[in-house]
């Protein structure tokens, strides 16, 4: 009896110390995001949505800035800049986005909360390595891009794979570099046939939006192309921010700056930026191959792996990677769920306010401790799953 009511007394702190985690994360990403929403400019890159709009309507090009009269350039399809021309003053989206944006972002969120697990999804979800935080202050597309990720992946488990992986390749032909998570899709498949089929089906997706921009504006599709490969000069243009330390997490441009490697960016993060994603492509398919793994784990690690290997990052573009994280941890004891916390939340969150509100932002480098403590807990979330399959088979 004595040892029960131990063991019910170690639970009940552990519970309590997860609970207090819980609030101390939301509390202190609640006031991050008010200092961010009152020092920063806000919603620049909504300001370039709209703006692009207006411009395409008005019969201009608005893949140049000189046209769209900012800084920031457009470098999506023009389709889409017809569908901000009537959304940003329908909904008065430069005056309200925050509240669309949050809309969008719960309906992402609640179709994968369970009623156990509930307060750690949305902990995780909401502030996570302070992601959401971003996509609030630059007024960036990530909670839509959220929530066709999250139908999709809902649509993948559920085994309907052609619609899944045509809406994955509508969300990565948003942001281009996300039609790199394909991988985590195709090691699922059993057959040649299965993946070339699952292949076809997200490149139609991929190629949906440009080919109605192409439909919709045929003199404009080459100033597309033109910018999405950095041809217009003299222009911030995606390929731009592959060696830009400003603002850009990604393993290769952190590793990069942590040797003092800085001025070498330009002529080599290509090549590692290869190798890593290769080495995260070779880790997933040996966990794909191993036996202890179901598929919904395999397709999770895969997002996760893929993320921290991608080339090119922004600090609101773990989302996807944070929902995957939730999905393969969700089930464990509140504990370890607590640490995840401390570690995705709660130090990312610090370490931003370190380096944007005090003298000592020389002290941790730009949003780079955002993929550091990624990886710091999949390390953790990856060595206690592996734990917990070896005592289940035992």
């Amino acid at each position: 009896m004595n040892q029960s009511h131990k063991v019910n007394y170690q639970n009940l702190l552990t519970d309590l110390f997860y609970f207090l985690v819980s609030i101390t994360a939301l509390l202190l990403f609640l006031f991050t995001l008010n200092l961010g929403l009152k020092n920063f400019q806000t919603g620049r890159d909504l300001e370039v949505f709209c703006q692009a709009g207006e411009v395409i309507a008005n019969g201009g090009n608005p893949y140049l800035t000189s046209q769209l009269g900012l800084e920031l350039s457009w470098n999506y399809p023009s389709a889409l800049a017809y569908g901000f021309y009537f959304a940003c003053p329908f909904f008065n989206l430069e005056q309200n986005y925050i509240w669309i944006y949050a809309i969008l972002f719960l309906v992402g969120m609640f179709l994968w909360l369970t009623r156990k697990d509930w307060l750690y999804g949305i902990v995780l979800y909401s502030t996570g390595l302070f992601t959401l935080g971003w996509t609030m202050i630059t007024g960036n597309i990530s909670t839509f891009e959220f929530l066709l990720f999250s139908i999709s992946i809902l649509l993948f488990f559920r085994k309907k794979i052609n619609a899944s992986v045509f809406l994955f390749g509508m969300f990565a032909s948003l942001k281009l570099i996300p039609l790199l998570y394909l991988p985590a899709f195709l090691f699922l498949q059993n057959s040649i046939k299965e993946k070339i089929r699952t292949t076809l089906w997200a490149l139609a997706g991929f190629i949906f939006l440009p080919l109605l921009a192409f439909i919709t504006s045929p003199n404009l599709f080459p100033w597309y192309l033109k910018q999405t490969f950095g041809l217009i000069p003299n222009q911030h243009n995606p390929l731009n921010e592959f060696a830009e330390l400003f603002l850009s997490p990604s393993l290769s441009i952190t590793l990069f700056s942590f040797l003092g490697l800085e001025s070498q960016l330009e002529k080599y993060n290509f090549i590692v930026s290869f190798i890593i994603y290769v080495f995260g492509i070779f880790l997933l398919y040996q966990i794909a191959k191993s036996q202890r793994w179901t598929e919904n784990e395999i397709f999770s690690l895969g997002i996760i792996i893929l993320t921290i290997t991608l080339p090119r990052l922004k600090p609101y573009s773990f989302l996807p990677a944070l929902l995957c994280f939730y999905l393969v941890s969700k089930g464990q004891n509140n504990l370890i769920k607590a640490i995840y916390l401390v570690l995705l939340s709660i130090l990312p969150i610090l370490s931003h306010l370190l380096f944007f509100y005090t003298e000592l932002s020389e002290s941790f480098f730009l949003t780079f401790h955002q993929i550091l403590f990624l990886i710091l807990a999949t390390l953790i979330l990856f060595f206690s799953l592996t734990k917990s399959h070896k005592n289940t088979t035992n």
